[in-house]
């Protein structure tokens, strides 16, 4: 389980960068899995800092997928994974510190915070349309991008992100989500557009998208 849940853990961010059905229904389950794994070890180990800091990987692991998700709980996972963290460290410290749990957690720690510090746009770009199979009628994804890219004041690339979103919906043959997205061109011209809602079939989908 130590070599199968990292692995297993990888193909789901794989199935994410690709854009895959059902990736995020494979990260949570193997998260859950993952969980109860290490629960069971904790209360069957003797070593508890071993456990404690199993926990902490597992957590760091669940704040990842809550960040490149944009889950509104993130906040709660980066709390829950310091928390662990200060509890696998303190642990460690009462003991001999091994090496490799230690750097297993502080590899976690350090990668997570990477990713964290990529901006928002760049890094949801790199993880929904860089590697996306389905790009170029994602005008979801596209759109969701442009909002990230006017939010942080990159105007022009907010607006060739817009474009790229229609482009997509009439790759789609959806013509109302074009007539939706040249209101989101407008927000983004006018530097208006503070909330995202998603884009739905009908008028108050495609009406949403501005500040409420």
């Amino acid at each position: 389980m130590r070599l199968l849940l990292p692995i297993a853990f990888c193909i789901g961010l794989v199935l994410k960068l690709l854009h895959l059905p059902f990736h995020t229904i494979f990260l949570l389950l193997v998260l859950g899995v993952a969980l109860l794994w290490c629960l069971v070890q904790m209360m069957r180990g003797n070593d508890k800092s071993m456990g404690w800091t199993a926990l902490a990987v597992w957590a760091w692991a669940a704040h990842l997928v809550a960040v490149l998700k944009l889950f509104p709980f993130r906040s709660v996972t980066l709390g829950l994974a310091v928390a662990l963290s200060f509890l696998a460290l303190v642990s460690l410290l009462r003991h001999p510190i091994p090496a490799r749990p230690l750097r297993t957690l502080a590899g976690a720690f350090i990668v997570v915070m990477l990713i964290m510090a990529a901006p928002t746009a760049d890094r949801y770009h790199f993880t929904n349309l860089q590697f996306s199979l389905e790009s170029g009628t994602d005008f979801i994804s596209w759109d969701k991008y442009s909002f990230f890219l006017a939010r942080e004041g990159r105007t022009a690339e907010a607006l060739q992100a817009n474009g790229q979103a229609m482009e997509a919906a009439r790759n789609g043959d959806d013509p109302e989500a074009i007539t939706a997205l040249e209101v989101r061109r407008a927000l983004i011209e006018g530097r208006g557009w503070e909330r995202y809602h998603g884009l739905g079939h009908g008028p108050e989908g495609h009406n949403a998208g501005g500040s409420h």
